[in-house]
């Protein structure tokens, strides 16, 4: 839907993508949660028994899928600001792109839950009219997405009515026969 009049543009206002940092964090938490008992039994001399062999087994299992979910997160989670839509990329294992008008949004809101706090993440939350609210997770700069949203906004807001005397010499009227 990128047209040659609607290319994103790059002074700074997009695009706004995920949070590596944020998307590692949960990567690092298990690896310490697994890793640190197993160091520890294997510096004690149990490195054989039932509780080692369940530490690999959840290191093994879940660490490649936590690197492959943040990964694709990091790749795919993405909001554009174009000058006439948004475009927004909720980001694996959601596919596809939306093309959101100005026009239909409502309001914007950020939300960051404990995880977000810890990682430096957050959610933007766009409502839509007549419809549910639009979320993309993970974003790092949600509240620079924010901004540069609702600026556009203020840029799309019709002018105000001007009252126009009818009398003016300098507006030709308009004869009906």
């Amino acid at each position: 839907m990128r047209g040659a009049n609607d290319n994103a543009e790059t002074a700074g206002d997009g695009p706004f993508t995920a949070s590596a940092r944020g998307l590692a964090l949960p990567v690092f938490i298990v690896a310490a949660l697994y890793g640190l008992p197993l160091a520890g039994l294997l510096i004690a001399g149990q490195g054989e028994g039932a509780l080692a062999r369940l530490c690999i087994l959840a290191l093994c299992l879940s660490l490649p899928f936590l690197i492959a979910y943040a990964a694709l997160r990091r790749a795919t989670a993405r909001v554009d600001v174009m000058p006439h839509t948004l475009l927004l990329h909720p980001g694996f294992p959601r596919t596809g792109q939306f093309v959101v008008p100005y026009s239909v949004i409502r309001g914007i809101r950020i939300r960051r839950g404990v995880g977000g706090r810890l990682s430096g993440t957050s959610t933007l939350v766009i409502d839509l009219a007549g419809g549910a609210p639009f979320e993309v997770s993970d974003l790092a700069d949600a509240e620079g997405a924010r901004a540069a949203i609702l600026a556009r906004l203020e840029l799309r807001k019709p002018a105000p009515m001007a009252e126009i005397p009818a009398e003016l010499p300098e507006i030709p009227r308009i004869l009906m026969r």
